[in-house]
């Protein structure tokens, strides 16, 4: 096939390599976003995958308006046979999607109809999920709900975060699709069940913020689903702390939620929530690299009965 690939994240790297890699295919375009401000000095920086073509030589466009005639007239002067994307951040619109002979795939990290939307690995991670998985479907009007042509699960492990579920799922979708490009024409996708759907937003500052007041396995959950980037995090000190890896403990404590209650050698500190306690096992202080807890409060030298986060 000659395809034209659309991606801009992290997530869409592996499918990209694996087309590469396939030599019956023909990858005569890469579309990504273009570049955004990025850092305190908002320099303009490519996305990840357009960093990675550019760095292989491939042929890149990033247009502001993908959608706008003369741009769609580019994309489809390479006589492509189908467009993928995965995790490209635009909305494609009617002839765009209905323009190539095989139609417009995306890969999607969630098991549709759960999770349409932005962020489906944080979603499940939030929801304390055991079962994620991808689904490869047809691009129609509607938001991630066209019709399906292959879906698989992936055990979510125990205490699993972003970044490591994020890279398992990337390198599952790169090999579903390279096994499903072969029996394509033949395959009659099966519709979602709409009735079911559900949906995620993208990730705001807010949704970072730990609030001790409530139960140690929601803010576990939380604290995977940013971790380990971009973090969740407490204010402490008049400083940003980010909390990466914690634990929740059944054992009680009389201190109000948000207190330092336990520091245990060469693990962590515990914190107090609604019902219990959180085991602090990983942090980032504001300029700092990633520590480990027990290392932090050495240099820290924080105090039982000590405040975070209030």
């Amino acid at each position: 096939m000659k395809i034209v690939f659309a991606g801009s994240s992290e997530f869409a790297i592996p499918a990209l390599k694996a087309l590469l890699s396939a030599p019956e295919h023909e990858l005569v375009l890469v579309l990504s976003q273009p570049p955004s401000p990025q850092g305190r000095r908002q320099k303009l920086e490519d996305t990840p995958l357009a960093k990675y073509a550019r760095e292989h030589s491939l042929n890149i466009f990033c247009p502001q308006d993908v959608n706008s005639e003369q741009n769609v007239d580019d994309i489809l002067s390479h006589k492509a046979d189908i467009l993928i994307t995965a995790s490209y951040g635009a909305y494609l619109k009617r002839r765009l999607r209905q323009s190539f002979a095989l139609g417009a795939l995306n890969l999607h990290p969630s098991l549709l109809p759960l999770y349409r939307g932005a962020s489906p690995i944080r979603a499940a991670l939030l929801n304390g999920d055991r079962l994620s998985g991808n689904t490869i479907f047809k691009i129609v009007a509607r938001m991630d709900a066209g019709p399906v042509f292959a879906q698989e699960s992936l055990k979510i492990q125990e205490g699993e975060n972003y970044s490591s579920l994020h890279d398992r799922l990337a390198l599952q979708a790169a090999d579903m699709l390279v096994g499903l490009l072969p029996d394509l024409p033949d395959i009659q996708p099966r519709e979602q069940d709409h009735a079911v759907a559900t949906f995620c937003q993208k990730v705001g500052k807010e949704d970072l913020l730990l609030d001790f007041g409530r139960d140690s396995l929601s803010l576990q959950n939380q604290i995977r689903a940013y971790s380990q980037s971009p973090g969740a995090f407490v204010r402490f000190r008049d400083a940003k702390l980010k909390i990466l890896q914690a634990e929740p403990l059944k054992s009680p404590s009389e201190l109000p939620p948000g207190s330092i209650s336990e520091i245990i050698k060469n693990e962590g500190f515990t914190i107090c929530t609604k019902d219990g306690q959180l085991l602090i096992r990983q942090v980032q202080a504001a300029g700092k690299k990633i520590m480990d807890a027990y290392s932090y409060h050495l240099g820290a030298r924080l105090q039982v009965g000590e405040r975070i986060g209030v």
